[in-house]
């Protein structure tokens, strides 16, 4: 299995940090912002000594649902629809271990997450990549069923696909994601839609497939506290699902953590019933420091798509890389006191690429950041 994103650049993070370095860490992808002021963790002391529900507290999966099906998301007729997690991570494992078997194939749209991978091949299931979201940036009108079906093999079960996309913030019109619908139900196929930056859209709105025509039995909607309320400590994340496919990764639920800690869960339902002022101001304060960042690159001649969504720019080095590896750029740039994500780490066809999060610092540090890496490129030679 791949190393995770930072394990070969370890030794210079150690190094650089051990030197007193002033670090700025736009690798990854959290908020500067502090939590609602309401999701503090008080939990009465008896609920600490007895277990949990394993599929998450019913009055928290009711919230999501209310919640989810008031923002437009995939439509939760109740919390019999909604699974809770230790994180997305480990919602979308029981999902994809509920419905995939060993020997499953499931085309991955690419650049993705690159945990989901991980996640996949732990459930038994063969993930496929299919480069889509920068080729519809540079041409909206690309034939998605095309690109899919020319991925897809016998054994495929289930497409995953990302909107607002990670790592590059493209967001799925209504009719791109017909495409997919009418590919999944001509297949009979499963479809992973995760949609865990959906609170941050900076253009149009997001929009949910499993709120398309024939699509809320064969869809597993995918959502993290760590995103909606910047929550990512807690650790909550939750599926939407038909009730049977809740009810399956409900028992993978119960054989992995049995509940997700009460006091979390608790903290969760707190911010979910008192944090929409926060979400809003999230989503200003997020989508103004996309502006800044845009314009800063944009000043130092780098190529990027604007992110329509989320909380990552997408930056393509490859013309000023030469060619070259990405390792010994990012570990100078580590030098300079900025911690990048590579590429590679998003899919195979992404190695000249970097990962900017212009959330998980203040736009003064993020800025700084991308003053550091400009450095970095002026003196680097591949």
């Amino acid at each position: 299995m791949r190393q995770s994103v930072f394990a070969t650049l370890q030794q210079s993070i150690v190094r650089f940090r051990q030197s007193g370095g002033d670090l700025i860490p736009l690798h990854i992808g959290d908020t500067h912002l502090d939590p609602p002021p309401e999701a503090q963790l008080l939990t009465p002391p008896k609920d600490l000594a007895l277990y949990g529900a394993v599929p998450g507290m019913p009055e928290l999966r009711e919230a999501l649902a209310a919640r989810l099906t008031r923002r437009g998301f995939a439509k939760a007729h109740s919390g019999a629809n909604v699974h809770v997690g230790c994180g997305c991570t480990h919602a979308l494992f029981c999902a994809a271990r509920a419905v995939l078997n060993p020997g499953d194939s499931i085309l991955v749209v690419t650049p993705y997450w690159p945990l989901i991978i991980g996640v996949l091949r732990t459930a038994g299931a063969d993930p496929i990549g299919v480069p889509l979201t920068q080729q519809l940036y540079a041409n909206p009108g690309l034939d998605i069923a095309q690109k899919l079906e020319q991925a897809r093999t016998d054994t495929t079960r289930a497409v995953y696909f990302i909107t607002p996309n990670n790592p590059d913030g493209y967001v799925y019109t209504q009719d791109q994601l017909e495409q997919i619908a009418a590919f999944a139900k001509e297949h009979d196929l499963w479809v992973f839609a995760d949609e865990v930056y959906s609170d941050f859209v900076y253009a149009d709105e997001h929009q949910s497939i499993a709120n398309l025509e024939g699509m809320a039995d064969r869809t597993i909607s995918c959502y993290s506290m760590s995103k909606s309320h910047g929550m990512s400590g807690v650790r909550i994340g939750s599926i939407v699902a038909s009730t049977s496919v809740i009810d399956a990764a409900r028992r993978i639920s119960n054989h992995t953590v049995y509940n997700v800690p009460v006091p979390m869960q608790q903290a969760a339902l707190a911010a979910l019933q008192h944090g929409e002022p926060w979400v809003s101001h999230a989503q200003g304060n997020y989508r103004d420091a996309r502006d800044a960042t845009a314009a800063a690159l944009q000043e130092i001649g780098l190529p990027f798509y604007l992110p329509r969504g989320g909380s990552f720019v997408f930056i393509n080095l490859d013309s000023r890389l030469g060619g070259g590896p990405m390792k010994p750029f990012l570990e100078a740039a580590i030098e300079r006191g900025v911690l990048l994500a590579p590429g590679e780490a998003f899919g195979d066809d992404y190695g000249p690429f970097l990962r900017l999060c212009y959330t998980g610092a203040p736009r003064p540090r993020v800025l700084e950041g991308i003053r550091r890496l400009a450095q970095t490129l002026e003196d680097f030679r591949p």
